[in-house]
Formats: structure tokens, C-alpha cells, sequence
């Protein structure tokens, strides 16, 4: 229990926490005030065929300062922590497991250490396990003491998590189901950040879209568009809202009352339909049109404001009262009913938004009338960089239309490290590994760690004397350290 001891205060005191290295490896600088970086191990676990394997690929590594007993110095070590995850959701040290190979506390007996799969079928326990290389000797788990049974067995340990050294978190996330809801998959919690090990509350329930709308004016088209986006799962849905009034000119004869243009709303429900009325093109002040009895020939200009949800848009023209005497026997007339006689005046070509159309004329009363609409052309974009991706930060690109300004950006995904390979093999002082280093970023993390490899002496024999004892002197000629016997 005492070497146990050790271990728990060691992982405890992660006082020498510097570089994160690793990629495989998820890596971090545990520091109580760091920020809430995270993802969940089971979300992202590998598996694989050995347990220690299994444990490295999945393991927070960093750098601490701890004591070396080998090289009886304070000295860096390479330390892995990876969460424990048990198919009880009990640490296996309740039932006296202490090492990842099922060896008990006491270092001797084996027993059962109720491992299972992150995500599948085991939970995390509040405990995690450890690993440390020494980066001077190479020794594994120096720093539980020569006497624990890990010393030097690449093997880990267990440990509690530290209650200081807990996050909360919240990954809540969203799937689109149909038009009408979406699933939410509540998943919160809190997790250590030594380790990484989580304890989550997952819930899945079906909830209504929450839709944000934005109301687009199409003139052209008679009509709001109305774009639902629900804030949550990204689910768009698309309505309209018709905003149509026809106005019709008054033809006839002079009765003794007084006539006027008419107008008929058939705007849908939820449109605001306002028209002002004027003698003049762009002077429409009037809210009543005006009224005429004598002969003659009169045009109404008009200004009708459809408004829908705080969008507004409007639409002018210009109808007529035309009005004849009583005995006017002009052939144009016959009726009340005027039949008009259109000429093609004018097209009008389509916008990126708006429908093109040709207008006609009435060549004996000057009505108006669009006829012929062709589709709107749609946005014409060029696209401009204005930021380049690179392995730390996304791209930004601007798409601006050539024919309107309409414009809109995009954030492209970073891409990927560019990293160059430089192996350090092992001496007798210091473990081998191959670093991969970013060449743009400098982000860089290790594998293949591999262990010491032997002093290579060479002896000195120093003769004995009539006064001196003979001795010999072994020198490494990789370090220069020595020794004499």
C-alpha cells in the first residue's frame, strides 16, 4: 500500500506539466484553469489487440518533473494517462486490481480487471490509469519506486482522479428527423482533464423545430418568401405569402357621379396592404383616389406597400377614369366595358432576384400591363480569397455577385499538418524516438519510443604497485561514464 501511496500523490503533483506531445495520442496540458477543450474517449476510442497498446494510442500524454530513483536526480518523464472504463462502472482496485495486466495490489496474485469497450459496454470509474517513461534512463514507471511491481515493466497503474481537476461540459447535439421535429441528443456531465475520463449522461428525446424566420420581399414574384431555420439542427423550410392587389380603371359615360380607379386586395392572411394615390408619377400622398364627373380623360398614379412581418415592399402604377358625355357616339365605346388595344412598349430584363417581363400599352386609353415574365437570372458570383487555410486556422472565402453586390462568406476547413520525420535513436542516457514536426506550425508529437541501450565500456587496467592496488577503469565511450573496479 505504500508504493500505492506514491503513485496516487505522483499523479496528484503534475507539477513539471510543459509541451503537449501527440498525436496519436489525444494530448493536453492538465493545468486546473485551462480552458474546456474537449472530447469524450468513448466517442473516439481505439481499439486494439494489446491492452498496453490499447492504453497508448488512447492516452492524454504530457511532460512532468518528477524524481527518478535510477538517476537519483529530479528529471522529466513522459507521462500517459488514460481513463479507466469498467463494465461494472467500480474501479477494479475495489476488488484489489491495481495494474493494467490484472496483477493485484500486492503485486503477486492476478485477478479480474472488469475491462470493457468506452461507448459499448463499460463506463468511466473516477479512476485512470498511469504510465511514466523517464526521459533521461529510460526506465518505465520509475517513479513508483524500485520495489513497486510496475518498476520497469511496461505496464500501468491506477490512480484516483483528482476531484480539483473536474470540468463541467455540455455536448449536447442535434439530428434532423422530418419537417416538423428534430432528435436531440442530450449528453453533459463533467470530466477530468488528467485524464479525459467522463462521467456523461446521455438522453435522446424528439422536440419540435425551433425555426428562426427570415422574410425575403419578391416583388416580381407577388409574394414574401418566408425561410424558416431552425437554430438547432440547421433544418430549412421554405413558405410563401401571396401580396397581389389588382387595380382596374373606371370607363363610361358621364352620369352626374362621381368615379374613380378601384382596388381589390387578394393578399393572404398576415400581408398589410396600404395604397396612396397621386396626379403625378412619384407624388402619391393621397390616401382615397381621387373622383371625377366631367368629361375627360384622367390618370391615377398609385404606390400600394404590401408589409409582412417586417418586411415591406411596393409595388406603383398608373390606372385612368375616362369618362365621355352622354351623347358621345364614339366607336371606342359601345359600353360600359372598354376592350383595350395593347402595344408592346418595352422589356424589362430580369434581375438576380426579380422577374423580367415586357410591358404593354393600351393605345387608346394608355393602360398598363406586364405580360411575358422570365425567370430571375439568380446571383452571378465571383469567388475572392481573403484568407488562405492552414493546419491552425480555416480559409476564408468571399463570394461576391458581379451583377448586384450580393455577397457572402465562407470558412473553409483547416488543412492538414505538413510534418517532416527526424528519428533520435536511443543512447545509454536518453530513450530513442521519432518526432514528427509541423514545418508550417511547429506542432509536433512522438512515437516509437524505444528504450535504453547498453554502456559500451572499455576497459583500462591500471597495474598494481609496491605501495598501490591495481585496479580497472571502465569508460563508456558513448556518455563518458565510469566506473572502477
Amino acid at each position: 500500500m505504500k508504493n500505492i501511496s506514491k503513485k496516487i500523490l505522483s499523479g496528484i503533483l503534475a507539477a513539471g506539466m510543459v509541451l503537449s506531445l501527440a498525436t496519436p495520442f489525444c494530448t493536453t496540458v492538465a493545468y486546473a484553469a485551462q480552458s474546456n477543450e474537449y472530447t469524450d474517449p468513448a466517442d473516439v476510442w481505439i481499439s486494439a489487440n494489446n491492452r498496453t497498446n490499447e492504453f497508448d494510442i488512447n492516452a492524454t500524454t504530457t511532460y512532468e518533473t518528477n524524481y527518478c530513483p535510477v538517476c537519483e536526480i529530479e528529471t522529466s518523464f513522459l507521462t500517459f494517462r488514460v481513463p479507466e472504463y469498467t463494465r461494472s462502472g467500480e474501479t477494479a482496485l475495489n476488488h484489489g486490481v491495481a495494474y493494467s495486466d490484472g496483477t493485484l495490489i500486492d503485486g503477486a496474485g492476478k485477478g479480474n480487471a472488469d475491462s470493457g469497450t468506452p461507448g459499448v459496454d463499460a463506463a468511466y470509474t473516477g479512476y485512470h490509469y498511469t504510465k511514466t517513461v523517464c526521459q533521461k534512463c529510460g526506465t518505465i514507471n520509475a517513479t513508483n519506486g524500485r520495489g513497486d511491481y510496475s518498476f520497469n515493466k511496461n505496464v500501468y497503474s491506477l490512480n484516483p482522479c483528482d476531484s480539483n481537476f473536474f470540468l463541467p461540459f455540455d455536448n449536447t447535439t442535434y439530428e434532423q428527423y422530418n419537417s416538423t421535429y428534430h432528435k436531440k441528443i442530450e449528453k453533459a456531465g463533467e470530466y477530468c482533464q488528467y485524464c479525459k475520463g467522463t462521467y456523461a449522461t446521455a438522453k435522446e428525446k424528439q422536440e419540435h423545430h425551433h425555426l428562426d424566420d427570415t422574410v425575403i420581399s419578391e416583388l416580381g414574384n407577388q409574394r414574401f418568401h418566408i425561410v424558416g431555420d431552425c437554430e438547432d439542427c440547421g433544418y430549412i423550410e421554405n413558405d410563401y405569402v401571396a401580396a397581389k392587389a389588382v387595380v382596374q380603371s373606371y370607363y363610361g359615360k358621364v352620369d352626374g357621379e362621381a368615379h374613380s380607379i378601384t382596388l381589390t386586395d387578394l393578399s393572404e392572411a398576415g400581408v398589410n396592404t396600404s395604397i396612396r394615390y397621386g396626379t403625378e408619377a412619384g407624388r402619391c400622398t393621397k390616401t382615397s383616389a381621387p373622383s371625377y364627373t366631367d368629361e375627360g380623360y384622367y390618370p391615377v398614379y398609385y404606390e400600394i406597400t404590401y408589409s409582412y412581418d417586417g418586411e415591406s415592399m411596393t409595388e406603383d402604377g398608373v390606372s385612368y377614369v375616362w369618362l365621355l358625355s352622354a351623347d358621345n357616339n364614339n366607336s371606342v365605346v359601345t359600353s360600359n366595358i372598354h376592350t383595350h388595344d395593347f402595344r408592346y412598349l418595352e422589356t424589362v430584363k430580369p434581375t438576380c432576384t426579380e422577374l423580367g417581363y415586357e410591358r404593354w400599352q393600351c393605345s387608346e386609353c394608355g393602360a398598363l400591363e406586364k405580360r411575358n415574365y422570365t425567370p430571375a437570372t439568380g446571383h452571378d458570383y465571383d469567388t475572392v480569397t481573403i484568407r488562405e487555410a492552414s493546419c491552425t486556422q480555416g480559409g476564408l472565402v468571399l463570394h461576391l455577385c458581379k451583377d448586384c453586390g450580393d455577397f457572402y462568406t465562407e470558412t473553409t476547413p483547416t488543412i492538414d499538418h505538413d510534418y517532416e520525420k527526424h528519428i533520435v535513436p536511443a543512447t545509454c542516457t536518453k530513450a530513442g524516438y521519432t518526432e514528427y514536426k509541423c514545418k508550417d506550425c511547429g506542432h509536433s508529437y512522438i512515437t516509437d519510443i524505444t528504450s535504453l541501450i547498453p554502456h559500451n565500456y572499455i576497459e583500462s587496467v591500471t597495474e598494481p604497485t609496491c605501495t598501490v592496488k591495481g585496479f580497472t577503469t571502465y569508460t563508456c565511450l558513448l556518455c563518458g561514464d565510469t566506473y572502477i573496479s
